[in-house]
């Protein structure tokens, strides 16, 4: 297998970075022995030169950001903007699977309506009174 050098070693360094983001911190971390690892490389010194130290750390900071991490991976507290939004998110998360599944509700009852079945009759156990 061919070593990877200068232009071909960036653009890997850069994708193989990509994916563990994708990952994410727990599966993947980022640090310089494990990407020395993926790319097959032998010498350390290799990732060590400025501007590959430079994607490496900032795709670190990215990865930690995302997973709620500060700089030296102990978990963050979040302020209570980011609580807000990420409780607003799953609101209106839930809130579409919610009306999804009323959707389904109300297309099995048209069904059923269609067959001939006494649907209040059915739903007589899950309807409060």
């Amino acid at each position: 297998m061919k070593r990877l050098r200068g232009k071909n070693l960036d653009t890997q360094l850069k994708i193989e970075l990509e994916s563990m983001i994708k990952i994410g911190y727990k599966l993947a971390p980022i640090s310089r022995s494990t990407l020395q690892r993926r790319l097959n490389q032998n010498s350390r010194s290799t990732l060590a030169i400025k501007h590959r130290a430079e994607m490496i750390e900032s795709a670190r900071l990215v990865q930690l950001e995302e997973a709620g991490l500060n700089i030296h991976g102990k978990k963050k507290r979040n302020t209570l903007k980011e609580q807000n939004e990420r409780l607003k998110e799953q609101i209106t998360e839930l809130e579409k699977q919610r009306d999804a599944l009323i959707e389904k509700l109300a297309m099995i009852v048209n069904g059923a309506q269609a067959k001939g079945y006494n649907v209040e009759e059915i739903m007589m156990p899950i309807i409060d009174i």
